[in-house]
């Protein structure tokens, strides 16, 4: 019963989550997203939650079941009462009273209690599946937001080397004129110190990219440096404009509606708990007692049935029910204003993104002129017609152009992540 409820939920997580086409289309990365979602630990607890509410619901089915209890009872009475007749002595009850016996009990109608109690149990299990689903799509945004930094990381660790072998190939020239006598060794300790300047450069960038190594490790358990070595990205996201089915879609919009759900099944109960319950009883066993021979044990039984009439609960039924009330009332204010926040980031997300994309097509034409003219200042120190310190300088700028839009091109990718996370698009 237990592994059959939990499948159900599991199918029905994934029945809802095809409803919604996953964005991404880099195989890689879909990759990395399972992995992450089948093995991160945080999840796998709260998978095992999802266990409770079935024990819960088979607890409160137990209540249709019948209850046997057994009791065994002694007790020592003195004084008796007696009466006297024809000059004898006689009592009612034995000074040693033993009573064995076995009672059953068995709900008859409750007038609907265990029903909602049902009900509500698995409204709270719902919450719970939505709590998961919702963990591992934060993971998987986690996940996503990794993987690209390590990608952007490398086309920048790409550029920086670049960089440098361009800056130790104009050491190697300078040297030949110092010998030539065509230079200065200032101009050799100039290029050294830019060029150690962009191994520094360099080695922060490597050590940004092995900290996010480990943290994609930590999120899926495998390590991708060698499947990662690579710069190229193959996945384009699509921006985001509208907030769509935001009310289904959205982790926090989704947890509100449960918990509405959860107050309506109170509001319900503050009713259903007044009701009676039928109940009935039956019982058997051996005991002592009986008149005329008090010491003999003998076959007793007893069967009834039984009504219990909640009378008078005070003020405190319709005082939940007024709690309750106000509670979805302030749940319902609450998708109200998550529904101005949404289509307020939604909104600051997609005026960023046009503002980079218009700096990118700036940035582009940037790095263009930065690269021509570095090749035009190259042939011009090669025939001496520049110093080696305006050749550094022009050469630094095409360093900071690729770099920048590098940088231009990254956020515009958060862009288009984050306008998925704000609507609540589903990712694995």
């Amino acid at each position: 019963m237990k592994r059959i409820f939990v499948w159900a939920v599991f199918m029905s997580l994934s029945l809802a989550g095809m409803s919604q086409e996953v964005p991404i289309k880099d195989q890689k990365l879909k990759e990395l997203i399972d992995k992450a979602v089948n093995n991160f630990p945080k999840l796998k607890e709260l998978e095992e939650q999802l266990k409770l509410n079935d024990v819960r619901a088979e607890i409160i089915q137990s209540n249709y079941k019948p209850t046997l209890g057994a009791d065994l009872s002694y007790q020592y009475l003195n004084p008796l009462s007696t009466v006297a007749f024809n000059g004898e002595k006689f009592q009612f009850q034995p000074y040693n009273n033993f009573n064995t016996g076995v009672t059953l009990k068995q709900l008859v109608y409750d007038f609907g209690k265990t029903k909602l109690a049902l009900e509500r149990n698995q409204a709270e299990q719902n919450l719970t599946a939505d709590n998961l689903f919702n963990n591992k799509n934060a993971v998987a945004y986690q996940v996503a937001t990794v993987y690209y930094a390590i990608r952007f990381t490398n086309r920048a660790i790409e550029v920086q080397q670049r960089q440098i072998a361009s800056l130790k190939e104009n050491e190697r020239l300078i040297d030949a004129k110092l010998k030539n006598g065509d230079a200065l060794q200032y101009d050799l300790l100039t290029t050294q110190v830019r060029t150690a300047n962009s191994d520094n450069r360099l080695k922060d960038l490597k050590n940004t990219l092995e900290k996010n190594f480990v943290l994609l490790q930590w999120l899926t358990g495998s390590d991708e440096r060698e499947a990662l070595s690579g710069s190229e990205l193959n996945d384009e996201l699509v921006l985001q404009t509208q907030s769509g089915d935001w009310k289904k879609n959205n982790p926090e919009a989704k947890i509100i509606n449960r918990n509405i759900e959860l107050y309506n099944y109170d509001l319900k109960a503050a009713v259903v708990n007044e009701r009676p319950t039928i109940g009935t009883q039956a019982s058997g066993g051996w005991r002592n007692g009986y008149l005329p021979n008090l010491t003999k044990w003998q076959v007793n039984g007893a069967v009834g049935a039984g009504v219990t009439i909640p009378i008078f609960p005070g003020s405190r039924p319709k005082l939940q029910q007024k709690l309750t009330r106000v509670n979805i009332e302030v749940a319902n204010k609450s998708l109200a204003t998550l529904e101005s926040d949404i289509n307020k980031d939604l909104a600051t997300v997609n005026q960023d993104y046009q503002t980079l994309q218009q700096k990118v097509g700036d940035q582009k034409i940037l790095v263009e002129q930065a690269e021509k003219a570095y090749q035009l200042a190259e042939t011009r120190f090669k025939n001496g017609l520049i110093t080696n310190v305006e050749l550094l300088t022009i050469q630094t700028s095409v360093e900071d152009a690729n770099l920048n839009l590098l940088q231009l091109q990254y956020l515009m990718m958060l862009d288009k992540l984050e306008s998925h996370k704000v609507i609540g698009t589903k990712l694995f």
